[in-house]
């Protein structure tokens, strides 16, 4: 059977999406969200077809530091590339690609992809087709020269992690088994489960009834690294939609308190419809805050997170585009955001209290720069040693997690101690 004309029409509706994309690199819409806008408009594409685009289109951000110096005119060829980088499987539908995209007299080259396991093959195979280029490329030139590892991990697709909260796990592991969905639960954690196949949640009773959230392993890190206890009162100050006060709660239980407030009023309202799904999180309390004039709470805290806004370097598995609008005058900014967060909130913390700073970012202007500077004016507060709760790392001044060290988003948590 000759499938041509049907490769031929999802090879070009492929490049026309990519093209009617609202541009992620200039509009600062995550492709994510502008892909679920794209397909919600347009139900005639199949399951198939939406896998098919969506690792293709991502594929295409995550290998842009090498395919961006392609003309424009050759987006179709910048994105088979990628395509073909990320390890996609080499089905006929390839094949006809390559030829589609002119590529046939360098077929054998890109045949050769499948075999290619690391960056040094990968380049080396790219280079001959397109020309030279450095590994180092894979990131913005501003961004510190990362190692081979972690530069490696982050060019792979992240998986989707769980975390569960009944005691019995059992009956949705059945349930995965049930639909054939391919899973591990973490050898040092039997809550935190990652997902290897897609799933739809929706079909999850568990889910449903708000015992399975969605969360990354390195954000239930933090959760755990804050440790709070029963009766004790916490406020989280950049709270999103809530997953980290909704682990804060489940960890504490519902003897305690949390305020979780956040500048952004849609966010708050998500959260306010999460919490109303379990009765077991009565004891969070969603505000919207101005991020100016301190919230006015009965009691100083045992507990302060601030999940600080940052460049999300540590996500760019999830979100490769990121990495492409990032500049360093943005850094810079978050810095300063950052810390004047960290003056602001620090005085709610009871003596003997603690304060977690956590960034979902790798680069060193927005971690230890920022936490160095806070602690050179606040005399009050020291480091606190912590333990990386799925590696069993220690640290004596601040965690850095980062793949392929745990298989989640890059993360980094301090811990500080408040002292009379």
């Amino acid at each position: 059977m000759d499938n041509s004309n049907r490769y031929r029409n999802q090879i070009r509706n492929l490049e026309h999406i990519l093209a009617n994309l609202q541009d992620p690199l200039r509009s600062g819409q995550p492709v994510d969200k502008g892909l679920t806008s794209f397909f919600r408009r347009n139900k005639q594409y199949g399951s198939h077809d939406r896998r098919f685009i969506s690792n293709a289109i991502f594929a295409y951000y995550r290998w842009y530091g090498w395919l961006r110096h392609l003309p424009s005119a050759e987006k179709g060829v910048a994105l088979l590339l990628g395509y073909l980088l990320d390890g996609n499987s080499i089905d006929d539908r390839v094949v006809f690609w390559a030829e589609y995209a002119e590529l046939s007299g360098t077929w054998l080259e890109t045949n050769n992809f499948r075999d290619a396991k690391t960056l040094e093959e990968k380049a080396a195979i790219l280079s001959r087709i397109i020309g030279p280029v450095q590994i180092s490329a894979l990131n913005p030139e501003f961004v510190e020269d990362w190692s081979i590892e972690r530069l490696t991990a982050f060019q792979t697709r992240a998986n989707i992690w769980l975390r569960v909260e009944q005691s019995d796990i059992q009956p949705f592991l059945e349930f995965l088994t049930l639909n054939h969905i391919d899973y591990y639960v973490h050898s040092q954690n039997p809550k935190s489960l990652a997902v290897l196949s897609p799933l739809n949640l929706n079909l999850a009773a568990d889910y449903q009834k708000g015992w399975i959230e969605i969360q990354d392993l390195s954000s239930q890190a933090v959760g755990l690294i804050c440790d709070p206890k029963d009766k004790e009162v916490w406020w989280d100050v950049c709270a999103g939609s809530g997953g980290k006060a909704l682990h804060l709660s489940a960890l504490m239980g519902t003897g305690g308190q949390i305020y979780a407030t956040d500048v952004n009023g849609s966010m708050v309202r998500e959260l306010n419809r999460r919490v109303r799904k379990n009765k077991r999180w009565s004891n969070i309390l969603p505000v919207q805050w101005d991020g100016l004039r301190l919230p006015e709470f009965q009691q100083q805290l045992d507990g302060v997170l601030i999940d600080a806004p940052c460049s999300c370097s540590g996500t760019w598995r999830r979100n490769p585009e990121l990495r492409w609008r990032l500049t360093r005058e943005q850094v810079k900014d978050n810095a300063r955001v950052q810390l004047s967060l960290l003056h602001r909130c620090c005085g709610s913390v009871r003596t003997n209290g603690v304060l977690i700073y956590a960034t979902c970012s790798l680069l060193p202007e927005e971690n230890e720069m920022v936490i160095n500077a806070f602690l050179d004016s606040h005399k009050e507060f020291s480091f606190e040693k912590i333990r990386n709760p799925f590696s069993q790392e220690f640290s004596e001044k601040g965690l850095t997690i980062s793949p392929p060290q745990t298989d989640g988003n890059g993360m980094y948590i301090a811990r500080l101690r408040k002292h009379g």
